[in-house]
């Protein structure tokens, strides 16, 4: 099980509002945004935790050396400074959604590394890696001795003990905070040095799984980096933000496609297909709620349709090696059920690929479908309206309205040792990077 440890951070020295010098995670931004952020105050995270762009490909090792050489001279500056006890960070995240407003409350903390998905319980994932990703995370913790930005962990909690643990603090004025300017997100952090609650936050995550969210190339770095430096006790930790399931703030918000570079299709075609594959369509502007139902739009005609399975389990003949749990995620029967097993036979040979860059606020959600003369792809939103303006932006194109992936199928496909469809959860909002460092010497 998952073993916590107070950190011996680092913060920014200054304290009080770091709204300027916080910043998305790394792998939503690209150079524009970087460039903005860096405008706004030299001192920007963004200015270490980003060396290289487009993220997730690797730069040369000056790149990460000079980022490696910038945090010791900001640490020797007192631009940063190590905070003058262990401490676990409380950490609360303000925001809206819809016109609704939110609070999640989680925990800054160090935990032991330990290999994913362990047998009888421990730190489990949903997704998998790309070595250009890793290759780039591993040479930013090499150059640095640090983890500049936290994994994003999920636990159980269901009688909120945690959260009666940390409820005082949380009454109290935040030592520092901040907002980001992308999304308006408010983030607030109370430094925690009893180490009397340390020790019953350590006890509590004894007994308690771990499901990784966000941030599977920096945990499976911190693996690496672990196994590479064996002697040194801080290398054997990853700094994370842990929050409940059962928080009011823990929110998944779905994640929409657009299909795009389809050969031949029209909307009509795609209708007298359907019965075929035992999915039955009616034209509506419903949003989708049902057992397996989506939403489709048809970009050239502007109409909106609902489908569903006849079928509870579409993907039973033909992923019978799957546990019946993964087989049940729409975004696993939109991707082998209808994008395999439709749209690629009947429109996916002659396309030409789409060579447009997409924008930056997508670019992070956006990924190949496929690859060889197969020139069908897909682009992501989480915003319906968006959906619909991107479905329009050229002709032939398909908006696919999803539901959100439900948190607890997250968890159960990641304890049955699964991972799930690429672009299936969207953890809203994002954690800052910048709040808190952990030194892992």
């Amino acid at each position: 099980m998952p073993r916590l440890f107070a950190l011996n951070a680092v913060v920014f020295a200054a304290r009080g509002d770091l709204s300027t010098r916080i910043a998305p995670p790394y792998d939503v931004l690209d150079e524009g945004p970087k460039r903005q952020l860096l405008a706004r105050d030299e001192h920007n995270i963004v200015a270490i935790d980003l060396p290289v762009t487009p993220p997730k490909t690797v730069g040369p090792d000056q790149a990460y050396q000079q980022a490696g050489e910038t945090l010791r001279q900001w640490l020797a500056a007192g631009v940063l400074a190590r905070v003058d006890r262990p401490a676990v960070v409380a950490y609360e995240q303000r925001y809206e959604v819809a016109g609704r407003s939110y609070n999640r409350r989680g925990l800054f903390a160090a935990l032991g590394v330990e290999p994913f998905n362990r047998k009888g319980g421990g730190i489990f994932r949903h997704e998998l890696t790309i070595q250009g990703g890793l290759d780039d995370r591993y040479k930013l913790m090499d150059a640095t001795a640090a983890q500049l930005s936290p994994v994003f962990g999920i636990y159980a909690d269901p009688r909120k003990l945690v959260n009666a643990l940390l409820a005082d603090v949380f009454e109290g004025e935040p030592d520092f905070f901040g907002t980001t300017v992308h999304d308006r997100v408010q983030h607030r952090c109370w430094l925690i040095h009893d180490p009397r609650k340390v020790a019953q936050l350590g006890e509590f995550f004894q007994d308690a799984n771990v499901f990784i969210a966000d941030g599977h190339h920096r945990y499976t770095t911190a693996l690496t980096y672990a196994g590479k430096h064996r002697e040194v006790a801080e290398a054997q930790r990853c700094l994370f933000v842990l929050v409940a399931a059962e928080d009011p703030g823990m929110i998944v918000l779905p994640t929409h496609r657009v299909v795009r570079g389809m050969s031949g299709y029209s909307i009509d075609r795609l209708l007298a297909l359907l019965p075929e594959t035992g999915i039955m369509a009616q034209e509506s502007d419903a949003a989708p709620r049902g057992e397996h139902e989506m939403g489709l739009y048809d970009g050239d005609t502007r109409k909106r349709y609902l489908i569903r399975f006849r079928e509870r389990d579409p993907l039973a003949a033909t992923h019978a090696d799957k546990p019946a749990v993964w087989r049940q995620l729409d975004v696993a029967i939109l991707q082998h059920a209808i994008i395999d097993g439709m749209l690629k036979p009947h429109f996916g040979g002659g396309g030409e690929p789409d060579s447009a860059s997409p924008p930056p606020e997508l670019r992070a959600h956006s990924a190949r479908l496929c690859s060889g003369s197969d020139s069908i792809r897909m682009a992501y939103t989480a915003d319906g309206d968006e959906l619909m303006a991107m479905t329009e932006s050229a002709p032939g194109q398909l908006g696919v309205l999803m539901k959100p992936t439900p948190l607890a199928s997250v968890m159960a496909v990641s304890l049955a040792n699964e991972v799930m469809p690429a672009k299936s959860t969207f953890f809203y909002p994002k954690l800052a990077t910048g709040l808190v460092i952990n030194p892992l010497t």
